[in-house]
């Protein structure tokens, strides 16, 4: 489990940064080519590649956030912390209507294989 975690921690860190470098070294460029008699067509490149780097980026937040989720149940799925805070959550929400009376509630069960 630390492996894991730890690798996706690392996989989204390393990703994003790289990214983000990229976007600062472009940005610098046009900084640096305006300041020497640049062509405009460059800038419009960089907005461009901006916008591309931001959607890629708005991605990798997300499926880290899917990513560190799914690993947070999957670890307390495992041990055992999940069945009795699942149960009371729904034994809360649930609601007894007055055609439900003669029907049994019902139940949430958690399974999981331990390898």
């Amino acid at each position: 489990m630390k492996c894991a975690s730890l690798s996706i921690i690392f996989f989204f860190a390393s990703t994003e940064s790289i990214l983000v470098w990229i976007s600062t070294l472009a940005a610098y460029a046009l900084l640096n080519d305006n300041e020497n008699g640049g062509k405009s067509w460059k800038g419009s490149f960089f907005f461009v590649q901006n916008w591309i780097t931001s959607a890629l980026l708005t991605l990798l937040m997300l499926y880290n956030l899917v990513a560190t989720t799914v690993m947070y149940m999957y670890c307390k799925a495992v041990h055992g912390e999940l069945v009795g805070e699942i149960a009371e959550e729904f034994a809360r929400e649930y609601v007894s209507l007055p055609f439900d009376d003669g029907k049994v509630p019902h139940l949430v069960s958690v399974a999981y294989n331990n390898i």
